[in-house]
């Protein structure tokens, strides 16, 4: 079994250590120094969908468009995510109609 990164940097068995953001932030002993520079970054994507035949489709794509709007993006960047592209978001949400 693994060990999460925040608990061997805290510990002191490691100087510096790398995971998602959203795994390091709730390690509040931790100075968190930033990201890693985008060339090197690697990104990890969350998706959604509607699933054919869905017995409540039109909850379904309330609970997208509420996940997806811009009332939720300083939430979803408290917990160490970036909230989706709105363009992405718009194009993809008109194939739900």
């Amino acid at each position: 079994m693994s060990e999460r990164v925040g608990s061997v940097v805290a510990r002191g068995d490691a100087e510096l250590g790398f995971q998602q953001v959203s795994e390091l932030i709730y390690f509040k002993e931790l100075d968190f120094i930033g990201t890693l520079p985008e060339e090197v970054q690697q990104t990890i994507f969350f998706s959604a969908a509607l699933v054919e035949g869905s017995q409540q489709p039109e909850l379904a794509r309330h609970l997208l468009r509420f996940l997806t709007s811009p009332a939720v993006a300083d939430i979803v960047r408290a917990t160490g995510l970036e909230p989706v592209n709105q363009r992405n978001v718009q194009a993809g949400l008109g194939k739900l109609q």
